[in-house]
């Protein structure tokens, strides 16, 4: 009988000393499922044939110029930070700069969501929310082009959370080191959107204010040196002088600041719609119907989370909550409508939502634990993650899929230049190419013709390419003024010349719905069987009617910078280019 009483003693003490620690640590599971999504809706893209434009620029001035030519460039367009990990990411891979971007632009992505969930942990204010702001933030529909060289972002995001772990630490050359960990961070300027965090992070500790005062100082200073130093000596000079100047007109930044904070409801909206894309909507309803019961039956395990309206001083801390992520949202949106200019969900300015969206998810996260009802709250905030989840696995796909359709067109278009000697201004229209594009983006001078100043025939004159929606026909600077640009940095006299080409799918490029995510991956990583054909239609247009184009096959110098990486990109069949042997014979 004793014994039976203290058997049932102790599992009464198990039990209640496991739910202790599973109410320390509240929503936990959400954290560790959010991991592992990311990790695998993330995989897929991260051996893509494909660069945007802008880093199509970092390649070509590092192939043609080395990593001062970088560090210059970077210098110019105020980012000089970012010469780090963008060299970084050359070096790494030469031939492949592309693949070790994504892949370390995931790990710091994965590294960062542990770090923010240790950063909100400290704080009981903010720990009623910890867990699921870093769940929507592993997933997060409002940054998508994570897995491009833009993972610079995510870089120096690292460092970012690195200054509030650092502070805490029990050694003093680490706390020391905090605010310089936030200086180089704050490369990516906009970061200090973030602050406020720390504001109330210090705030809501059991410091005495004077104490508080002392530890935020350093990082105040940190914050005022680079907002010196990139009103002077890291402003924008040389070939971006000028660039992004403030607006004179209100009606200007406001609509640019509106149009950045609807990006909320529209990323929503957009997650919702291209994620249940992936798979179909039945199956799709399915699953998120699975991961809402799932997260309702657990809801009182590792899937527990607060109720944030419980009494009154968890009241007021909503309140604060909520004042923090609209400070958030509003200072990550103010510095790029007073220029004008905003971040939207369907292009590749999404990037510019990074500092926001930690507002737009604090607020989210505070909302859903404001909802009354312990498995309510689990299933809402289930459902949720499913959306995100089947999002970023699609854009996982659409990122393999663009870059199976632009290594296609650029290769065709490549072979149809080498086969015609005479140089000349080619304009592309691209039928669909919002269809195969990833998030709408546009295939700019860089995308069009890095890769072909790299692989052409040097004892030719140049041929330039645009496509008819990016807007270098019409813009003054360009075409129209006879300057031909390669990178935008980089500009050639413009061929008297001018055809206009197509390229449409053909039967062997089905559009991303139609087409299995293994047999996309094959089709990214096997090589083209021809330099001169592809899956889809290039076509010359005379008075609007088609015409074939003659196609031809060159072999570059193999040790000339640049030409293997070029020649991953754009999908070459080996061998892609002539070794020193092969040009001795």
């Amino acid at each position: 009988m004793d014994e039976s009483a203290n058997s049932d003693e102790f599992c009464m003490t198990a039990t209640g000393a496991a739910a202790l620690r599973q109410r320390s640590r509240p929503g936990i599971g959400f954290v560790y499922a959010a991991l592992a999504l990311a990790a695998i809706a993330s995989a897929p893209a991260l051996l893509a044939r494909e660069v945007f434009g802008d880093d199509w620029t970092v390649y070509y001035i590092y192939w043609t110029e080395g990593s001062a030519g970088v560090a210059r460039v970077l210098w110019e367009s105020a980012h000089a930070g970012f010469a780090i990990p963008m060299t970084l990411f050359v070096w790494l891979l030469n031939d492949t700069p592309d693949v070790a971007a994504r892949f370390a632009g995931l790990a710091c992505h994965l590294v960062n969501g542990v770090l923010l969930y240790s950063v909100l942990s400290r704080s009981a204010l903010t720990r009623m929310i910890a867990a699921l702001v870093t769940a929507l933030f592993l997933l997060s529909p409002f940054y998508a082009i994570r897995l491009t060289q833009n993972a610079v972002y995510d870089f120096f995001l690292l460092f970012y959370l690195l200054s509030y772990e650092l502070s805490y630490s029990k050694v003093r050359a680490l706390r020391w080191a905090a605010p310089f960990s936030l200086l180089f961070s704050l490369s990516l300027e906009t970061l200090i959107a973030l602050e406020p965090l720390r504001v109330v992070l210090a705030w809501s500790s059991s410091e005495h204010w004077r104490q508080k005062l002392a530890r935020l100082v350093p990082f105040w200073l940190a914050v005022a040196a680079m907002i010196v130093l990139r009103l002077t000596i890291l402003g924008k000079s040389g070939h971006y002088a000028g660039q992004y100047s403030f607006a004179n007109d209100f009606t200007i930044i406001g609509n640019a600041l509106y149009a950045h904070l609807m990006a909320f409801p529209r990323g929503l909206s957009y997650a919702y719609s291209h994620g249940f894309a992936l798979l179909g909507r039945p199956v799709s309803a399915v699953l998120t119907l699975a991961a809402i019961t799932v997260c309702a039956l657990f809801s009182s395990t590792a899937l527990w989370t607060p109720w944030v309206l419980n009494s009154r001083s968890t009241r007021n801390a909503t309140f604060v909550l909520l004042m923090l992520g609209a400070a958030i949202a509003l200072i990550g949106a103010l510095p790029y409508a007073l220029t004008g200019i905003y971040g939207d969900v369907t292009r590749g300015e999404s990037r510019l939502l990074f500092p926001s969206q930690f507002g737009v998810l604090i607020l989210m996260a505070t909302i859903v634990q404001a909802i009354p009802g312990l498995r309510v709250r689990a299933a809402v905030a289930g459902g949720l993650i499913a959306i995100f989840a089947f999002s970023l696995a699609h854009d996982s796909k659409w990122l393999l899929y663009d870059g199976l359709f632009s290594s296609d067109m650029l290769r065709q278009v490549r072979a149809a230049l080498l086969a015609d000697p005479e140089p000349k201004v080619v304009k592309l229209q691209v039928e669909n190419s919002h269809v195969f594009s990833f998030r709408s983006r546009c295939l700019g001078a860089n995308d069009m013709n890095v890769a072909q100043m790299i692989l052409r025939d040097e004892n030719r004159e140049r041929s330039f390419v645009y496509t008819d929606f990016c807007g270098d026909f019409t813009d003054p600077h360009f075409v129209v003024n006879g300057n031909c640009p390669v990178s935008y940095l980089e500009t050639f006299p413009c061929p008297p010349r001018r055809e206009t080409w197509r390229y449409r799918a053909a039967p062997g490029l089905p559009q991303p719905d139609e087409i299995g995510f293994v047999a996309l991956l094959t089709a990214v990583l096997g090589n083209s069987l021809s330099a001169t054909e592809g899956r889809g239609e290039l076509m010359q247009l005379k008075d609007g009617e088609p015409a074939p184009l003659a196609r031809a096959e060159y072999r570059p110098p193999c040790n000339r910078s640049g030409v293997r990486a070029s020649a991953w990109l754009l999908a070459l069949p080996a061998p892609a280019c002539e070794s020193a042997a092969s040009e001795g014979r």
